[in-house]
């Protein structure tokens, strides 16, 4: 093997099974310009010497993204980081608070300040990673086309300007991403305050309003919808506008919140037992009217989650419908332009 395939091979190693055969083609035909007919073996090294380490030259036919977040949807990933981070930290600080309210453990206020530390440091971490995560895989899926800068530009382009009929309010999204990962975090961290909470004395008694014990079966799938909602929500903030992917992508995130809400719900699987008869001691109702008022409160719930789910999937779709021959219209007369 000569000097000029040992080269090649030393490139083309480095790259992607699917760019070798191209490199190498293109390498071979760069170094034989260079060359005059019949070199010899010193003109064969001078070129290789010039072209450089094979590390190095492997870099220029490599097409991988060599970042996880890129700087067409940088912007976004550190609004929403910011969102986010603070949000968790400060249900993080609350729940924290609230949780040395009610049962305050031993360790004075030095060991509360130091849980309050942990705390916002969990939350940041974790709010870092769930965002990151659902911006890397944006990113690799282009889940939503980023601004092309270097396509020739007239001023007819002005008037392809999306109607606003299908615009996303950004603020609708966000406060989808506050209340998901409020709702989250305490869920999955402190799911006890979620309770009745009644004073007897100097001491609270709390008797959780969910079975705590049945809720760790559900968590996985509670940050699996979780994770879908600030998915969805991101990609609503980039896109700006309603498109058909993104209505799909909202309505299989509906029907998976319905599903996991109405299995969490159905035959009361998600509440605590004890807590009609907490509730009925209380107050001095019977335990059995208490008992027919969480059910009657559970149906009207199962009900409002069916129509919001049904509302917000259905929306998307009307609009598109009814704006798609305007954006048609549009997408005809430009791909004519371009074409001549």
């Amino acid at each position: 093997m000569n000097l000029i395939d040992l080269y090649v091979e030393a490139v083309i190693k480095f790259l992607p099974q699917e760019n070798k055969a191209e490199a190498a083609r293109t390498l071979r035909s760069q170094i034989a310009e260079k060359l005059p007919p019949n070199p010899s073996d010193e003109e064969v090294r001078r070129v290789l010497e010039e072209l450089g380490n094979p590390r190095q030259q492997a870099k220029n036919f490599d097409t991988r993204q060599r970042y996880l977040i890129g700087p067409e949807y940088y912007d976004s990933y550190i609004s929403i980081l910011k969102l986010v981070v603070g949000i968790l930290i400060t249900v993080m600080l609350v729940v924290t608070v609230l949780h040395w309210i009610i049962a305050p453990p031993s360790g004075g206020i030095i060991k509360f300040i130091v849980d309050l530390i942990l705390s916002a440091v969990n939350g940041a971490i974790q709010a870092t990673a769930w965002v990151t995560i659902v911006f890397a895989i944006i990113e690799r899926n282009k889940l939503t086309a980023p601004p092309v800068l270097d396509q020739a530009w007239t001023p007819d382009d002005l008037s392809k300007e999306k109607s606003a009929k299908l615009r996303i309010k950004r603020s609708d999204a966000f406060v989808s991403i506050f209340f998901t990962v409020a709702f989250t975090a305490i869920l999955i961290f402190r799911p006890e305050l979620f309770s009745f909470f009644s004073r007897s004395g100097d001491t609270w008694n709390v008797v959780p309003i969910l079975n705590l014990a049945r809720l760790q079966d559900f968590i996985p799938l509670i940050l699996v919808i979780a994770f879908l909602e600030l998915g969805i929500s991101s990609w609503k903030i980039i896109a700006r506008h309603w498109n058909m992917s993104l209505a799909f992508a909202n309505l299989g995130r509906n029907l998976a919140t319905m599903a996991l809400s109405l299995t969490m719900l159905w035959n009361r699987a998600i509440i605590n037992p004890n807590l009609a008869g907490a509730i009925s001691q209380y107050f001095g109702f019977s335990t059995a009217a208490i008992d027919r008022s969480i059910g009657i409160a559970i149906w009207v719930l199962i009900a409002i989650i069916i129509v919001a789910a049904l509302i917000d999937s259905i929306i998307p779709f009307a609009k598109l419908a009814r704006y798609s021959d305007r954006r048609d219209t549009w997408s005809d007369r430009r791909d004519t332009r371009w074409t001549h």
